[in-house]
């Protein structure tokens, strides 16, 4: 399918940008997610990585996070694990040497260091999965703290734009 992806209904309802008449054409059989994902990590992640589970599931924005999404956070704890492990591997190379994230090839040559590639890899799957999820700076203002229904007696914004106008207000 080309074009942008369709925005899911209910991330419409998180933000604010939910128009009934334009977001509720062909959405009738959009599925509905219920539950939401469980604090408790999968018992095949290593201690470390079940424990960066826990940090982002208690951290996460509320209401954002469902069963459905454990393939994703699990793709982001284990990228994030490997993120750390790297850059405490390459900090214990750099100890003592005048060419820190460099290391030299049997010859002798200094080339970038394998940790390097790692590590940027593994800080691009990090923040793939984290705006797919809510969890970076710049995906957060996308998301409002709670669905916000405008109350029913509110005056509709296209009503105030037709009274600017010298139009009529609705009523």
């Amino acid at each position: 399918m080309r074009g942008r992806k369709p925005m899911p209904t209910d991330l419409h309802k998180l933000r604010g940008t939910l128009n009934p008449t334009r977001h509720g054409k062909g959405r009738a059989g959009e599925p509905e997610v219920v539950g939401d994902l469980p604090v408790t990590p999968p018992a095949w992640m290593s201690e470390a990585q079940q424990a960066g589970w826990r940090h982002a599931v208690e951290h996460a924005p509320r209401g954002i996070l469902k069963p459905i999404d454990a393939g994703i956070l699990a793709v982001w704890v284990a990228a994030e694990e490997r993120h750390r492990t790297a850059a405490m591997m390459q900090a214990q190379l750099d100890q003592g040497t005048k060419l820190p994230l460099l290391t030299k090839t049997r010859d002798g040559t200094a080339v970038a260091s394998p940790y390097l590639g790692i590590m940027n890899r593994s800080a691009a799957l990090m923040i793939k999965a984290a705006s797919e999820l809510g969890f970076s700076p710049a995906a957060r203002p996308r998301l409002a703290a709670q669905a916000t229904e405008p109350p029913a007696d509110a005056e509709s914004p296209w009503a105030r734009l037709k009274v600017i106008h010298g139009g009529k207000a609705a009523g």
